[in-house]
């Protein structure tokens, strides 16, 4: 029988990615949960190992519930601590805090600010004198931005490395239910895209097929001399051989905002005025 989660009156967040556990979250966690079991709070808690709170400057991270409360850098020491706070005074322990409701910035000692995409003027050997934005080729970003496209939008074109191009007309559906390939298939085009983390770990155990079509880079490509086309997105694979690209034309000025807006989130206000 699984815990009653309706006693727990705290829960506990704690990240066990990769960058966490290289510092050492796991002896966090266990000294954790040894105290909630000693002590007697294990059934008015709960625990939860997330994979990921994307913070990785500020591993090992904790997040504390209710209150949002965002704890950086644990030790064993800080994580009983921090859960003798929260379990017998109710309050955080803020000196160990990376934010907490309230705050307007994070108390981080490794920032890492994040890089905003930017075009650049670059003379493609494919389409000229263009601005280019290489664009982000995360399964995070590749999804989102092809479910949104191919089903919700029409009036574009898909090209392959075959050089068969197809004009979408109609909507078609997109499934990333495997754990590389992203599906899309309708009554204009079907194709797979591997677009799931390859880690240097599986990259043994990988068919050499999927890394084929495992989608490495991506490119925005911004025409602002073509009559017919306003932009593409180039995709090629993790050594650069050539996957698809898609083009939108200038009359389809939604997908092409939502390629600036939502993909490489941009402020559309500011960058429609950019020009060579």
């Amino acid at each position: 029988m699984g815990k009653n989660v309706a006693k727990a009156k705290t829960t506990f967040l704690f990240c066990d990615g990769g960058s966490c556990k290289k510092a050492n979250s796991e002896m966090a966690v266990r000294e954790a949960r040894a105290h909630l079991r000693n002590e007697g709070l294990w059934d008015d808690t709960h625990s939860i190992r997330t994979r990921c709170n994307g913070r990785c400057e500020d591993a090992p991270t904790w997040i504390v519930e209710p209150g949002n409360f965002w704890y950086k850098n644990l030790t064993p020491k800080k994580a009983v601590e921090i859960i003798h706070s929260h379990t017998q005074n109710n309050k955080p322990i803020e000196e160990y805090l990376l934010y907490q409701n309230g705050w307007e910035n994070l108390d981080s000692d490794n920032e890492r600010p994040s890089k905003p995409f930017v075009f650049n003027e670059k003379t493609d050997s494919e389409y000229g004198n263009v601005l280019v934005s290489r664009s982000s080729a995360s399964d995070q970003y590749l999804y989102p931005l092809f479910k949104k496209l191919f089903e919700n939008y029409s009036d574009f074109s898909v090209r392959f490395p075959d050089n068969s191009e197809t004009t979408i007309s109609e909507n078609h559906q997109v499934e990333y239910t495997d754990v590389f390939d992203m599906i899309v298939s309708g009554e204009e085009t079907n194709f797979k895209l591997a677009i799931g983390p390859i880690t240097k770990v599986m990259e043994k155990d990988v068919a050499q097929e999927i890394k084929d079509r495992k989608v490495g880079v991506a490119e925005v490509i911004w025409d602002q001399e073509n009559s017919k086309y306003i932009g593409y997105l180039r995709l090629k694979n993790r050594k650069g051989k050539f996957l698809m690209t898609i083009s939108i034309p200038k009359r389809n000025s939604d997908a092409w905002n939502y390629f600036l807006s939502i993909y490489l989130n941009m402020d559309i206000n500011k960058i429609m005025n950019l020009e060579f």
